[in-house]
């Protein structure tokens, strides 16, 4: 028995190996479809994990050592509080920090700088600098230490330095806090051996000289304390916060970074559901490979099976083959993947940095990230997995083939139609279960009924496609007969009836074009929803003529307490210029509610009240903010109150310099500005607690009626007079800011019609290696029709007829799939995930243009097919069985 286990081992390696290099461009075009679905899985985790690594150790590297940060967010604090930190017990070393983001004078570069202790640093065994700056500093050189030291000095990463193209004692002119200033490289910091790090395009100054560079005398932005090392760090934590004043916080390093994990955890799980789409449709890819070799082989399998092959065998030759198409669909996509993802960092990236937190710079990865081998481990076990799923379907029929049956001829496509009933029963309870799933809540603030109802609703109606193939193709259209002279004639009939007789196998291709489709409506009119959503958004609460904000606004890194601050006594400036009517003070600072960075939007309610409105979940916007310019309370936006779970009337409590306060929420309202969401107080409220009178941007109105640009150039005049060595702000007209919120919306989704894109053409490859199949198994056929006197252009005519109905009926039932998932991704996915609540809006023009386009698509597929059938040799074509 061993010998003949082992023999028939042998046969099915060979037989196995045979039948794959035998048909290579079957092969092929399984392995890129499974490649490709790989790849976007691969990527987008590289991405997904890049950014946050990146932002995780920007923040390490930056701490080094420190142990506590002490931290009051943008609202900065009194530099005097770190001398009753110092004098805690356990606490080893305190340390001033400050922040500011500043953009090179006449060009787009903007980075941040931080204000450090450099002395202390540099004689210090915990400091921080990545650099041992030997060669900028050695002890007993005086010279080079007041360089370092200097009123305008300042260091560069190495990173940064070449970006810029600068270097030591080269002149800088930077924008900042509305004003131009000089600083003088005094160095480069080289890079450890490790390679690159946060530090290569940070750029560090003296703390002293930082405070007078900026006109920051006085404040700082935090504290980094290191902790004695026999003190317990929570102990040390408490007894600081025991001496905070009130608004004043202290937190781990790691923190900052999980709480932008947290924050963006929903978009990128979003991210990551997506582009597992293309892994769904590679597995029917690999469902039609394998039942088309399952019919091919049937008396092969016969044979084997009367010379003792079991059935678990059998099963494991199919498995097997389907195997190795996962596993080099595998290493194509972990390969490309890896490729693929330092190109998708920028854009997930960026799109983070757009919605979420402020970066210096979208992360960037230099070849492939750490960790590499085990994300190609991973990909090659994902493509081997996923094949092996798809093609266990087949691999069970083939095995429970009896002998007798495997030497009848269609008996494997006539099983394949007797299941059609059932299989729609089962997509009929499938889509009511999806509708169940829709209606249920999220789980932890995940919508993890959400992503079930997607999977339920498209499995359903893969479910329901052979009977819905069945119904078409069947079905006599009206006022035709096959022998009507309408448009293909009879080759149209015969590609109709094949396309029903080869249900077995059409029906997976239809159902993995209508993912497809389906994937892609869904996205597009939810993606239009919120465009269109947002722009009302704009129309209606943007209705100021202007907005005066800082240069290079809203582009300029963020960071610090004063970034993105103009002076309050720019107001009355503004107020007094020709055709101004009137200007409104809008202050947004960052702070922590329950532990989740919020903004704090203050304003002139009373103005804004009278200008213009917030869009309210219910009351009226005017009386709302006149109660709230009073001072009766707060009104929060939308995704602020889903957090905190309040509703008009409840009270929220902020915490403020001056202590808690507890505030009515009078109104809650919609907004897309910001995922975290808005607190928004009257300015005057603000002003007395904060003792801030810096403003973000001014909303500035115009008398009705006068130009714009003359407006424009009468603000710009009267800014001009008195700020001698202030720089100019922008001023950007309502129009302006309106296409640059649109531009970042389109931006953000770039990534997702990226991934849609490779999900297309996997469903294109499954037409593709459908229709190859098809020819391979229809040889003597098609052989046949040749004889009979049929032209190769007809013959290539039959293949494209039987493309675009495959496409016709995949695009159908994707239009139908698409509506309704469309309806789970607005009013289930995306509220239950970020909390906005969108619009649905349906772009019927786009739909069009998605199902025409879908539809050239599906034929483009079938035209390499359809011209290797058309160049078949005749004779071989009769012979052939």
């Amino acid at each position: 028995m061993p010998l003949i286990s082992s023999a028939l081992f042998e046969v099915c390696a060979r037989l196995g190996w045979t039948h794959l290099s035998t048909h290579p461009g079957r092969t092929l075009l399984t392995t890129i479809g499974v490649g490709l679905g790989v790849a976007a899985t691969i990527a987008v985790q590289t991405a997904n994990v890049d950014v946050l690594r990146s932002f995780e150790d920007s923040v390490l590297a930056v701490a080094g050592p420190v142990t506590l940060e002490v931290s009051a967010g943008e609202a900065g604090m009194d530099e005097r509080l770190i001398a009753s930190v110092r004098g805690i017990a356990g606490v080893d070393s305190a340390k001033p920090v400050g922040e500011i983001g500043v953009r090179v004078a006449g060009r787009s570069q903007s980075f941040l700088i931080l204000g450090l202790d450099l002395l202390e640093e540099l004689n210090s065994t915990q400091g921080r600098l990545p650099a041992t700056l030997e060669t900028l500093w050695r002890p007993g050189e005086g010279d080079e230490m007041e360089g370092l030291l200097a009123p305008s000095g300042l260091l560069l990463g190495q990173g940064l330095a070449s970006e810029l193209g600068v270097g030591p004692k080269a002149l800088l002119n930077l924008e900042a806090a509305g004003r131009e200033v000089s600083v003088v490289i005094t160095g480069v910091m080289g890079r450890r051996a490790e390679g690159p790090s946060a530090w290569d395009r940070l750029a560090v100054m003296d703390i002293a000289a930082f405070q007078r560079t900026f006109d920051l005398g006085g404040r700082l932005d935090r504290i980094d304390v290191v902790t004695q090392p026999s003190s317990s760090v929570e102990q040390v934590a408490e007894a600081i916060t025991r001496i905070l004043p009130p608004a004043v916080t202290v937190r781990r390093p790691i923190q900052r970074s999980q709480q932008v994990e947290s924050m963006v955890g929903a978009f990128q799980l979003n991210l990551s559901v997506l582009s597992m789409v293309g892994l769904l449709i590679g597995m029917f890819l690999i469902y039609n490979t394998v039942s088309f070799t399952v019919a091919q082989r049937r008396r092969e399998v016969g044979i084997l099976r009367a010379i003792g092959m079991s059935e678990p065998m059998v099963v494991g030759l199919f498995l097997a083959e389907a195997g190795v198409f996962g596993v080099a669909g595998g290493v194509l996509g972990g390969s490309l993947g890896l490729v693929l993802g330092n190109v998708l960092v920028g854009l997930v990236g960026r799109t983070i940095q757009d919605l979420y937190v402020p970066m210096a710079d979208a992360p960037r990865t230099f070849g492939f990230p750490p960790g590499s081998g085990r994300l190609f481990i991973e990909a090659i076990v994902i493509g081997g997995g996923v094949s092996i799923l798809g093609a266990l379907g087949p691999s069970l029929d083939a095995g429970r083939t009896m002998v007798v049956a495997a030497l009848a001829p269609g008996e494997y496509d006539v099983a394949q139609r007797v299941r059609a009933a059932s299989l729609g029963v089962v997509g009929g309870g499938l889509l009511l279960f999806a509708l169940g799933c829709a209606l249920a809540g999220p789980v932890g603030g995940v919508p993890v009924f959400g992503y079930l109802a997607t999977f339920c609703l498209l499995a359903g109606l893969s479910c329901l496609v052979p009977i819905f193939m069945q119904w078409v193709c069947r079905t006599r259209e009206l006022g035709t007969a096959s022998h009507s002279p309408s448009l293909g004639g009879g080759i149209r009939h015969i590609a109709r009836e094949q396309t029903t007789r080869g249900i077995g196998r059409n029906a997976v291709t239809v159902s993995a074009f209508l993912v497809g489709v389906a994937i892609m409506v869904g996205v597009i009119v939810m993606i239009r929803s919120f465009r269109d959503t947002v722009e009302v958004w704009i129309d209606q609460t943007v209705m100021a003529d202007f907005i005066v904000a800082p240069a290079g606004w809203p582009h300029v890194v963020r960071g610090g307490s004063s970034s993105q601050a103009l002076p309050g006594s720019w107001r009355t400036r503004l107020a007094e210029a020709t055709h101004v009517s009137a200007v409104d003070a809008y202050r947004d600072v960052r702070i922590e509610v329950e532990g989740r960075p919020t903004a704090l939007v203050s304003r002139d309610l009373a103005l804004h009240a009278a200008r213009s409105r917030y869009l309210f979940l219910e009351g009226d916007s005017a009386a709302i903010l006149s109660r709230a310019a009073a001072g009766d309370g707060v009104i929060l936006s939308e995704v602020v109150a889903n957090h905190l779970h309040v509703v008009r009337g409840n009270q929220v409590s902020i915490s403020t310099p001056v202590g808690e306060k507890s505030l009515s929420v009078l109104g809650v309202f919609y907004d897309y500005a910001t995922d975290g969401g808005k607190i928004v107080i009257d300015r005057s409220l603000y002003q007395h607690w904060w003792n801030d009178d810096g403003v973000t941007v001014f909303p500035v109105y115009i008398d009705p009626g006068v130009d714009l640009e003359q407006a424009r150039a009468a603000l710009l005049e009267a800014l001009a007079q008195g700020s001698r060595g202030s720089l100019l702000p922008t001023v950007l007209s309502n129009g302006e800011l309106r296409r640059e919120i649109l531009r970042i919306f389109d931006r953000t989704f770039t990534l997702t019609y990226v991934l849609e894109a490779i999900a297309v053409i996997i469903a294109m490859l499954g037409i593709i290696n459908t229709l190859v199949t098809s020819v391979v198994e229809r040889r003597r056929e098609l052989a046949t029709l040749q004889a009979l006197g049929s032209s190769k252009g007809q013959i290539t005519a039959l293949i494209l007829w039987e493309a675009g109905y495959l496409g016709l009926l995949g695009t159908a039932m994707g239009l139908v799939g698409g509506i309704a998932l469309a309806w789970i991704l607005i009013r289930v996915i995306n509220r239950q995930s970020f909390g906005w609540t969108i619009q649905v809006s349906w772009p019927l023009g786009l739909m069009a243009e998605v199902a025409v386009l879908a539809l050239i698509a599906s034929v483009l597929a079938g035209l390499w097919p359809a011209r290797w059938a058309a160049r078949q040799p005749l004779v071989e074509g009769l012979r052939y069985e």
